[in-house]
């Protein structure tokens, strides 16, 4: 990994967070995580990543600077077996793997997957056999968004 801290090595967090990620070409989508307890996303959309991606383990990162980077088994009872644990649950978390081609945000308020163009697309497919998509996913969560009405887009709506 090139940076030490997995939040600042994936997501843009200054100013207006746009694009959202450090990779401008990344893409994915949000997800409401006060609908999903602990793991802050639903399991189909954990699944469709591990099948796409195939990660051998998954990295897992605390939001607390004095806390190491976890390796996690790559499924979905791993994960919610551990964030479950009072002593591993955290406000905020990154999970990402070792391909550094993927990562997940959880952070207080909205849960931020965003993946390289080919994985997105290649994900996209997957989500399309359960009848989603990334796009579909958010705007299911948040309802669709105009990014040129964004903060810090410095456009206009075409339709404003």
């Amino acid at each position: 990994m090139t940076q030490t801290d997995p939040r600042k090595r994936f997501f843009n967090e200054e100013g207006g967070m746009l694009p959202p990620f450090v990779d401008p070409a990344w893409r994915g989508c949000l997800i409401d995580r006060d609908r999903y307890a602990a793991t802050n996303m639903p399991e189909m959309f954990f699944e469709a990543i591990l099948a796409v991606a195939a990660p051998s383990e998954l990295r897992f990162a605390r939001y607390t600077p004095d806390h190491p980077v976890e390796t996690l088994p790559a499924n979905w009872t791993a994960f919610r077996d551990h964030v479950f644990v009072r002593e591993n649950w955290s406000l905020e978390f990154v999970m990402f793997d070792a391909s550094e081609q993927w990562a997940i945000l959880a952070d207080p308020d909205v849960t931020v997957f965003g993946a390289a163009p080919e994985l997105a697309d290649r994900i996209d497919a997957y989500l399309a056999k359960k009848g989603t998509s990334l796009v579909k996913m958010t705007d299911d969560e948040y309802g669709p968004l105009d990014p040129a009405t964004q903060p810090g887009s410095g456009t206009r709506s075409r339709a404003g």
